[in-house]
């Protein structure tokens, strides 16, 4: 008898692989997709520095695919990094906490994870989410909404919290018993880790982990400065990448530097910039790189090569000379280094009682 099959929404941490396993010990074909946003943190290095971290050498894993390897089930990658740029940039349903946009992006997912369960002949859908585990997208009302508006109601099985949960698909149409699943709650995870070692799940991430880096509160404020500094609110990859790098000052409201903090920064600085951006580097003593992007005159850019020189080397000097690049032209500048305490308060950051 063939088996049903079933599209398992996999981040690669442990809910998600509880969920898989779960399924397969029940008879189900269990199918897992993932899907590449541009903004995991993991995912990013992978698409910066390739196979390993510039910085550590350390191999950098897919995570969901590490996670598919060690249960044995496919994992199907899909890229919707281009949609999610809009999605991060005007989502319907707002932000979390910083600029996470978790409703529209669940459901986003789940509707391309339902155009892949049809195309599978898969006859559910189920994800690893824990009711009260995330305060935006993990309560009743706002599951029943986000299956709502991707149109796969009824089509989500949670195993994690499936008795606490309206009966789904799965389970009235006997795909699966709902005495075989759970009614974990909350933000707690003793329950999972119990639970995995039940299943004798061997290598997992630590619980509670998270990888989307929009959750970051200073990446956040370095979003909403862009956007605030854009005539349309639009978004890049390479703005993604930039977004990440660097100190960033905006001391005009028409144009922003980023002065990179080490090695691995600086060479990224050089690779992200783009036409009409202004790249700057100290041609004899070794120091940060610069990138001034926006509308930006001969003294602004020498005002970013004195905020550069007072990060390197030649800070103490009485003058530095640096390399001002722009769209394949070069010109030699000598500027004398500017203390970095003079324009602390232009840096886009979030700011707490160790950093002001």
């Amino acid at each position: 008898m063939e088996k049903v099959k079933a599209v398992v929404l996999m981040s690669g941490g442990l809910d998600s692989m509880l969920t898989a396993k779960l399924l397969e010990n029940l008879g189900i074909e269990v199918h897992a997709i993932n899907f590449y946003t541009g903004f995991c943190i993991v995912e990013q290095r992978r698409r910066v520095d390739g196979t390993h971290s510039s910085s550590s050498n350390k191999k950098l894993e897919n995570q969901a695919l590490k996670a598919g390897a060690e249960i044995e089930i496919p994992v199907e990658i899909v890229d919707i990094s281009k949609e999610y740029l809009d999605i991060v940039t005007k989502p319907k349903h707002g932000y979390g906490s910083n600029v996470n946009p978790c409703i529209d992006c669940r459901i986003h997912m789940l509707k391309e994870a339902h155009k892949y369960m049809l195309k599978i002949g898969a006859k559910f859908l189920a994800t690893g989410e824990v009711v009260g585990q995330r305060p935006m997208s993990q309560h009743k009302n706002t599951m029943r909404m986000i299956e709502k508006e991707a149109g796969v109601a009824g089509l989500v099985l949670r195993p994690l919290s499936a008795k606490i949960l309206e009966p789904t698909l799965a389970e009235t149409e006997g795909y699966v018993k709902r005495e075989s699943l759970y009614g974990i709650y909350g933000r707690g995870r003793n329950p999972q880790l119990k639970l995995a070692k039940q299943l004798a799940l061997g290598e997992f991430p630590n619980p509670g982990g998270g990888c989307c880096f929009l959750t970051d509160q200073t990446y956040a404020v370095r979003f909403r400065d862009l956007m605030d500094h854009r005539e349309t609110r639009t978004l890049t990859m390479e703005d993604v990448v930039r977004l990440r790098l660097g100190r960033q000052f905006r001391i005009k409201p028409e144009f922003k530097i980023i002065v990179g903090r080490n090695e691995q920064e600086n060479d990224l600085i050089e690779k992200y910039a783009e036409t009409g951006m202004a790249v700057i580097m100290a041609t004899v003593e070794k120091g940060p790189v610069a990138l001034v992007e926006g509308k930006f005159t001969e003294s602004d850019l020498a005002l970013a090569a004195s905020i550069a020189a007072g990060y390197g080397k030649g800070k103490n000097l009485e003058s530095v000379e640096f390399s001002v690049r722009i769209d394949g032209t070069e010109k030699i500048i000598s500027v004398k280094p500017e203390p970095i305490e003079k324009f602390r308060q232009y840096l886009i950051q979030h700011y707490t009682e160790n950093n002001v």
